[in-house]
């Protein structure tokens, strides 16, 4: 999937696309649930020797979807 993701970076809120692999296609389901995925992203963004204090990421939208493969478990077996 591509989505649109916002960090903020030196007191100034950016935005931008990146590939993210997931089985929850909903934005907020993707923050909540996919530990993984948001802990990637927060390294690509604030890399590994970043000192910020508030390391936030917010996934806005889900831009283009493209399915790879399905998964043998639940929606519902994943999110816990």
């Amino acid at each position: 999937m591509t989505a649109r993701i916002a960090f903020k970076k030196n007191k100034r809120i950016s935005e931008r696309f990146v590939w993210v692999v997931s089985v929850f296609d909903q934005p907020h389901e993707i923050m909540q649930y996919d530990k993984k995925t948001m802990s990637r992203l927060m390294s690509d963004t604030y890399g590994r020797n970043s000192k910020a204090k508030n390391k936030q990421i917010i996934v806005r939208e889900i831009t283009e979807k493209i399915t790879l493969t399905n998964s043998n478990l639940t929606i519902d077996e994943h999110k816990r």
